[in-house]
């Protein structure tokens, strides 16, 4: 058992013998002895006489003697000790509790550190602003002093300032954008639409209608390449004919004869002034009558296959150009050769037109019962007048015939020959 212990508590030995010896005026044994010998880490308990101390009177306690038992006993209960320690210093737990407790010691005595430490005191003005944001208050230099604690007998002496004076400057405003005077010139591109023109200028789609003369009947015939007037103001674009007065100007296009005057692109000295034949007037506010696009039909038959009044999409892509006053109808941008269907059954009375017409190839259908729709700019037309179809069948494909700026379907829905905003009717 010794030389096990030693092996468990490493090489570190130490060697102690103590001796003592009682006597006990009751025991019949006089004398016993106990030899306790320690030698290693291991003590070894050997039966001997013990010298007693000076002190300690002879026949005051009996002897002492351990016999086999008593060895066993006193060697298990250090054997026990030492697998203890074994198992406390095996233990994981153990170094991490450890380091916790040190861990908290640590940030207390820091606290407690700080606690007693008197930090310097800053005080700061600034006062380095510009004129142009106080107005008429003088401008003063911006400082920044350092002040100490420490010591407050060379608190003066340790206190430093740091100055910077004010630059004064001035952001000039954004000069207000001046609104056009004269009329432009814009040149149509591919995809381009009065609607999307008249967006580009911030006016209105009627304004650029109403200054071209070529669109008046039909703004569906933009072309690519064609020069389109552009003017300043909403409004209508005059040319002066013979017998034209400022009078009837101001009462054929609604407006008041100052709103015409007033308007200094005009050159107009007063309402008296004599117009110039040929010359252009821009009349601010003035409006002009929609004239609709009439459309004959080459079949007049009757129509035996009527339609339900509940219209589907004739094609699929996206809304272009949507319905306004001088466009009753939708553009839907498609691909050439994409399927171009009927909305509602009914009968084919116009298939044709060519690249002649504003329309270029289209088709109209009588739905039977007061409804009719047109499908223009057709590549294909693959129906005749006359003949019947159904919802959902295909009449021709889309394309970019007539006065078209890119590939799409020009799609109409008129009632008792009154257009009317397919949105309303389609799902």
């Amino acid at each position: 058992m010794s030389s096990d212990a030693n092996s468990a508590l490493g090489s570190k030995s130490f060697s102690q013998t103590t001796e003592f010896s009682t006597a006990h005026n009751k025991d019949p044994l006089s004398t016993s002895s106990i030899k306790l010998t320690k030698s290693g880490p291991t003590p070894v308990v050997s039966a001997s006489t013990v010298a007693l101390p000076p002190n300690f009177p002879a026949n005051s306690a009996p002897d002492i003697r351990l016999n086999r038992d008593q060895q066993a006993t006193v060697g298990d209960f250090v054997h026990r000790v030492q697998q203890q320690m074994k198992h406390t210093l095996a233990d994981q737990v153990t170094p991490v509790r450890l380091a916790g407790h040190l861990s908290v010691l640590v940030v207390a005595a820091i606290i407690l550190v700080l606690s007693q430490m008197k930090l310097p005191e800053w005080n700061i003005s600034l006062n380095a602003l510009p004129n142009s944001a106080l107005g008429n208050l003088n401008t003063e230099t911006q400082s920044l002093t350092a002040k100490s604690d420490t010591n407050t007998s060379n608190e003066n002496a340790l206190s430093a300032s740091l100055q910077r004076s004010a630059v004064p400057f001035t952001v000039a405003p954004k000069a207000p954008e001046q609104p056009r005077q004269a009329i432009e010139v814009y040149t149509v591109k591919p995809g381009d639409s009065v609607l999307a023109i008249a967006a580009k200028y911030g006016l209105q789609p009627e304004t650029i209608m109403w200054a071209n003369t070529d669109l008046e009947q039909n703004p569906d015939r933009l072309q690519i390449g064609q020069q389109v007037n552009v003017l300043p103001v909403n409004g209508v674009l005059h040319i002066v004919k013979p017998g034209d007065t400022l009078s009837s100007l101001a009462s054929k296009y609604k407006v008041d004869l100052n709103q015409i005057v007033g308007y200094k692109p005009n050159a107009l000295a007063d309402a008296s002034a004599q117009l110039k034949v040929g010359s252009q007037l821009v009349v601010p506010g003035g409006t002009k009558p929609f004239v609709q696009q009439q459309i004959t039909a080459s079949y007049t038959g009757p129509v035996d296959q009527l339609g339900s009044g509940n219209f589907s999409w004739p094609t699929s892509g996206s809304i272009t150009q949507g319905y306004w006053s001088g466009h009753p109808a939708v553009d839907i941008g498609s691909w050439i050769g994409a399927p171009a269907k009927a909305a509602d059954s009914g009968v084919v009375v116009e298939a044709g037109g060519g690249w002649s017409s504003g329309y270029g190839n289209h088709v109209i259908i009588d739905h039977g019962n007061g409804f009719t729709t047109l499908y223009a700019h057709l590549t294909s037309i693959f129906v005749k007048p006359g003949e019947s179809v159904t919802r959902g069948e295909q009449i021709g494909t889309v394309g970019s015939t007539g006065n078209s700026t890119g590939p799409h379907l020009h799609f109409e829905i008129r009632y008792q020959g009154v257009p009317r905003n397919p949105f309303n009717w389609l799902p």
